[in-house]
Order: structure tokens, then C-alpha cells, then sequence
């Protein structure tokens, strides 16, 4: 067991399930463990002397329940290191293996299960969040309302949207994503703007024929609409605007909104006005399902299930052929959820992983969006496509999600493959290639046209997996100069699933390096060695120097160098914390691989189910997350299987309603 996520690999699950039914016999209680932790950590983490910004003193004195409902985050942090072996420390008595199996089986007790057995939470509810309102606009009036995709190096092909920007965009929640369900239900709708999109939408779709024909029944705007067919129009948009939630109350005041606007307006125009309604109501605007008032959990229904899927993978509302398979209950079935997602993921759609997720995930949203980033058309576009065509390629090819760390390929803009080994290539796809039309402008006027990334194999330090690509880079430095720590944070955090808790004696780390380089700024290593004089930081900074560090060779802007600008050689090698040194950054990710890999794993299982279900994941998503963990195992790490698994679970495909 190991490190923030606690994974078990296959070799020691079932030691670990026999030791738990042994342990259900004679548990230890929260006494027994409160006396190992007073007796072992106490005299280093208590209020006074607080080391490692860790006070166990709450945990001493609180009561059983207290400890469940206001301490769960500290109690995490001690499993983790406890079963981790990284406490106590070298230097301290150790643990015996019954005292770390029973703070270990403790909180495996009192936070992962309940009554013994495993549960999901209680379900958010969940609101659209800017992506999937106009990804949602876009596919319910058939229209397009996304900036389209120019081929011109002379166009401005990172302009923002109408809607994006008329709306704001989100702030990330405690999960990381912008569509984290209690971020926003702390943050009021905008509503004025919320409306502003709507209205947008339905100006484009009143002045497109094909669209009224699609979504209407008729291309013309017809003065006179009777009532019974305005209600069978009106009843059908609401079906696909509430994805299948029926609320009769609202479909009756969408009609009564028809039926008072047709007295002073045509018929026509009082059905955009009953429309517009519509997609004000909260059966549109939130994600509705159905709740029984239930502390266990239970499948949802087939409509709720499609909505679900459709948003996961998507980041749009079901189609008519999701519609159907939730019509026909299929979807209830692991066979039928597997072939939606199979069709699904051939889709021009599934672009939203790699936008939307990945996107965030990675931070590479942050190079189309944010202007500091911004180093000409060419260079912004060619290395944000890098990361977004790159992601896809793991969809497309079923690619095992290890790749992100290290690979032999890579998509490369041509200026980019000097240097790098790089060989045109092409895998065997099991999904349609849905950048394919990009890409394939060969021959065309370099001066004229923009030259998307190509996939490469490569044989080099330089490239392969997502770690070193050019936008990575950037995005973890400042405009003129790298960021050791700030790489070093990002890897942790982003790749290993690592949560940095600086110490709050200290400042910010970026307020630090700022002022140790004013001190001894002849290189990184040197401001960071001043800076990790302090054993506080250099509990953090040996984990997050090495790894920042290590990609010294890296520009700001990605290019590959050997010496800094006053000629000093970059050092290219450094030394984990387990003792494993490395010589350069291919050895690097090597490295990685070997040290963090079931953290690593469990990271990306992690933060792609927080996307799929909207919300953090707390201690009782272990059972998952290991679930999930095994079946990697045992396929190769596909990324296919990560999907696949995500939607078998019962955190995915069913809800709970009472804790």
C-alpha cells in the first residue's frame, strides 16, 4: 500500500481482504488507535510543536463522531503516511505491523465503509456548467455557435466564442474541474448572462432554415400554428431540453407561455417565446433526476443514465440514438452501455475529453484562454494542439494511460521534430480519427496555412508522453525564465496525485524563490538549495526540486538546451527520494514510472472519475478506485478500460440520497 491514494497492487489484495476479515473479528476501536498515535506521533505533532504543519491534538480529544464529520481530512493525511511507511520517520521507533493494520483498518472502518460495506455518497445535483451550455445549445437547435476551425496562420483561430464570451467560465472546484457540483452550487447562476446565451442561440437558430426543419418539422415561420401541434413541438423540445426528466408542472407553463404570447404575437414567434422558457427552467439548467429518499444506493433510470453518459464523454445532452437506447433499457446492461460508449467514442464529439478534460486536467485550456500564454498564432496553436491531438491519440488508439508519462511517440509541430528521431507514423486506430481533416492539408503554402502536429515516433530525450511537450512547459514557467518549483509542483500534483501542503510559517513558494534569487541567482539548483535551508521546506523540496529540476533542459517555451544563457552547463541529473538517481529527463520519466507508478495510476483514475460524477472524491470512492486500479492491471492500463470501468461503477451508474 502506498503513498495519498492508498492502491493495492493484485499481490497483496487478497492478503489485505483476509486480514480485514480477520480484523472484523477484533477490530480495533478509536481508543485503541488514539493510544497508538498518542504514544508514537503526539510528541512531534501536537498544538505547541506542530511539525510538518501537522497538529494531532483535535484527533486526541474528539469524539468518534466528531472524529467522522470534522476530521476526516486529517485523518487521511495520517492513514496515508502510515500507510505509506513514511511515519513515524527513519529516525523515530517504527510502527509494529499491528499498530499500522490497525490505524490502517480504522480508517478503512470509519471512512471508506459504512456498517461494513461499501456505499457512493450522497449524489450531487449538477448545473451546466459554459462548455456544456453551448455544447448543449449547439446540439439541441442543430446549430453551430463555437468559433469554426480556420486553416490560415493569418486568422485569429483562438478568438473566443460568442457565448464564451457573453458567459463567464467557471472556477475549478475542490476537484479540480470547472464542473465540480458543490464549486457551483456556491456560486449563484448568472442569470442575466445565462439568458444572454439563450437568446443568442435562438437568434441563430430563427435565421437557419435547415435547423427550424430539424428541430421544428418545418423550414418556414409560419403565422398561424395550431394548438395541438404548437403543444406536440413544445412537448417534444422539452423532452430533449430536460433530457427525458418528466415535470409536468413545467411542460404545462412552457404551453401556457404559448398559448399568452399567441394572443399579440404569431404563432410562430410565440413558440421561440415558450422555447426561450424552456431553457430557463431548472429541468434544463440542472441535470434533474429522481430521488426516493434513500440512504442505500440504487441504479438510476435509463434516461438519467444516458444524460450522464452523454455529459462524461460528450460534455453535450443524449443524441436520438442515446434517447433510444434509453427508450428500448438498454442501457441498464454492461453489453448495452458498452456499445454506446464504443459509438460514442467514434464520435467528432468525444473531442470534450481531450478539450474539456484533459484540458483542465493538464491546465492546456490555459493556451487558448489565457493571453499571457500567448506567443504568436502559429506557435499557440501548434503547441495546444500538440497536448489536445496527443490526448485523443490515447482514445483513438485505446493507448495505455502510462503513455502520458513516457513514450516512443509523440505529436510534433515540423519545427519541433529537429532533433527529436522523429519518423512519421500511425497506430492501429479502434476510433474514428476525428482531427483528421486538420491535419491533412499537405503541400499547402507554409506562409499561408497553419501546419497542424503530425504523429511521430521519436528516439529522444526531448519528447514522448505529455510531460515535455512545448505547452507543458510554458504553462509551468514564467514568460522569460523556467520554474523548477513550479514544474516540480505541477508533476506532483497533476501526474501523481500529490497534494502540496505548504507550511503556513513560510511564504507562498513563488514569494520565495523571488526573494532567496536576490540572494544567489546563479542557477535554479542554487536558489533552490538556499531556499531548502530550512528543514520546514525541505520536507516538500525534496520531492519537488528533483522532478522540477530534472527539466532544466526545457526552455520556457519548451525548446531543448544544454547551457543557460551566461553558458553554465544545465545539470540534468538529479535523485528521487527513494535514492534513485537519474541523468537526464528521459531517465527521468523512467523513473517516474518506476517509483510512482501505482500512485501515478491511481491519480489518473482519480481525477477522470472526479470528472465523470462531478464532485471530489472522498474515502468511501477507495473501493472504486481500487476496482478500477486491478482491471487496468490486468489490460494493459488502456485508457478505454478507465472509461469503460468508470461507467460500471455504482458511483457513475447509480445514486444515493441520505448519507
Amino acid at each position: 500500500m502506498q503513498t495519498s491514494n492508498t492502491t493495492l497492487s493484485p499481490s497483496l489484495l487478497s492478503t489485505v481482504l483476509l486480514s480485514l476479515l480477520l480484523y472484523a473479528h477484533s477490530p480495533a476501536n478509536a481508543q485503541d488507535v488514539k493510544s497508538i498515535l498518542k504514544s508514537n506521533c503526539a510528541h512531534c505533532h501536537n498544538a505547541e510543536d506542530k511539525e510538518g504543519e501537522v497538529d494531532l491534538s483535535p484527533l486526541l480529544a474528539a469524539a468518534p463522531i466528531q472524529d467522522r464529520e470534522q476530521h476526516e481530512g486529517l485523518w487521511t493525511r495520517v492513514e496515508k503516511m502510515v500507510s505509506a511507511g513514511k511515519m513515524p520517520p527513519s529516525d523515530e521507533d517504527p510502527l509494529t505491523k499491528q499498530q499500522r493494520d490497525a490505524i490502517v483498518n480504522s480508517y478503512r472502518t470509519n471512512f471508506i465503509l459504512r456498517d461494513g460495506k461499501p456505499h457512493i455518497g450522497v449524489t450531487p445535483l449538477r448545473r451546466l456548467t459554459r462548455y456544456e451550455l453551448q455544447n448543449t445549445l449547439e446540439d439541441l437547435f442543430a446549430v453551430k455557435l463555437k468559433q469554426p476551425y480556420v486553416v490560415s496562420s493569418e486568422a485569429a483561430g483562438l478568438e473566443p466564442s460568442t457565448i464564451e464570451q457573453l458567459y463567464p467560465t467557471e472556477a475549478p472546484g475542490e476537484s479540480g474541474f470547472d464542473n465540480d457540483s458543490e464549486r457551483l452550487r456556491q456560486v449563484k447562476l448568472p442569470l442575466l448572462k445565462f439568458i444572454a446565451c439563450v437568446e443568442f442561440a435562438l437568434r441563430k437558430f430563427d435565421q437557419d432554415p435547415q435547423a427550424r426543419q430539424t428541430v421544428l418539422g418545418f423550414t418556414d415561420k409560419p403565422e398561424t400554428i395550431t394548438a395541438e401541434s404548437a403543444k406536440s413541438i413544445l412537448n417534444r423540445f422539452a423532452s430533449r431540453a430536460f433530457r427525458g426528466h418528466q415535470n409536468t408542472a413545467e411542460r404545462e407553463a412552457i404551453f401556457a407561455v404559448w398559448q399568452t404570447k399567441s394572443e399579440s404575437k404569431s404563432d410562430y414567434q410565440a413558440l421561440l417565446q415558450a422555447m426561450k422558457n424552456t431553457l430557463l427552467s431548472p429541468s434544463f439548467i440542472f441535470r434533474m433526476e429522481t430521488s426516493k429518499n434513500s440512504p442505500a444506493h440504487y441504479r438510476v433510470d435509463d434516461h438519467e443514465i444516458a444524460a450522464r453518459l452523454s455529459y462524461f464523454l460528450w460534455s453535450s445532452m443524449p443524441d436520438d440514438q442515446l434517447t433510444q437506447a434509453a427508450k428500448d433499457d438498454s442501457l441498464q446492461t454492461d453489453d448495452g452501455l458498452r456499445a454506446e460508449i464504443t459509438r460514442m467514442l467514434n464520435s467528432p464529439k468525444r473531442i470534450a475529453l481531450s478539450e474539456n478534460f484533459a484540458g483542465q486536467w493538464f491546465g492546456f485550456g490555459e493556451l487558448q484562454s489565457n493571453k499571457v500564454f500567448y506567443n504568436g498564432e502559429n506557435w499557440t496553436r501548434g503547441v495546444y494542439d500538440e497536448l489536445l491531438f496527443g490526448f485523443d491519440e490515447l482514445i483513438k488508439s485505446d493507448r495505455p494511460v502510462l503513455e502520458i508519462v513516457n513514450s516512443d511517440w509523440a505529436y510534433l509541430r515540423r519545427e519541433a521534430t529537429r532533433g527529436a528521431g522523429a519518423k512519421g507514423h500511425r497506430f492501429e486506430e479502434k476510433y474514428a480519427d476525428i482531427f483528421a481533416a486538420r491535419r491533412s492539408r499537405v503541400g499547402l503554402k507554409v506562409e499561408r496555412f497553419y501546419q497542424p502536429p503530425q504523429l511521430y515516433l521519436v528516439k529522444s530525450d526531448r519528447v514522448g508522453g505529455m510531460l515535455t511537450a512545448a505547452g507543458i512547459m510554458r504553462l509551468t514557467s514564467a514568460p522569460s525564465r523556467t520554474n523548477p518549483i513550479r514544474r516540480g509542483v505541477w508533476l506532483l500534483e497533476n501526474i501523481i496525485g500529490e497534494r502540496m501542503h505548504p507550511p503556513e510559517d513560510i511564504p507562498p513558494l513563488a514569494e520565495a524563490e523571488k526573494r532567496v534569487s536576490k540572494e544567489l541567482a546563479n542557477s535554479p539548483a542554487e536558489i533552490l538549495k538556499v531556499h531548502t535551508a530550512q528543514e520546514s521546506c525541505r520536507v516538500c523540496h525534496q520531492h519537488i526540486d528533483p522532478l522540477g529540476l530534472g527539466l532544466e533542459n526545457f526552455s520556457p517555451n519548451g525548446t531543448w538546451r544544454t547551457t543557460y544563457s551566461n553558458k553554465a552547463a544545465i545539470p540534468s541529473a538529479g535523485t528521487l527520494p527513494n535514492g534513485h538517481t537519474f541523468s537526464s529527463p528521459q531517465e527521468l520519466k523512467q523513473e517516474l514510472l518506476a517509483y510512482y507508478k501505482e500512485q501515478i495510476v491511481d491519480n489518473m483514475i482519480r481525477k477522470m472519475l472526479s470528472y465523470a460524477i462531478g464532485r471530489e472524491l472522498k474515502p468511501f470512492d477507495r473501493v472504486t478506485i481500487e476496482r478500477i486500479h486491478a482491471e487496468l492491471i490486468k489490460n494493459d492500463y488502456r485508457i478505454g478500460v478507465l472509461i469503460e470501468q468508470i461507467v460500471f461503477s455504482d458511483q457513475f451508474r447509480s445514486r444515493q440520497d441520505l448519507q
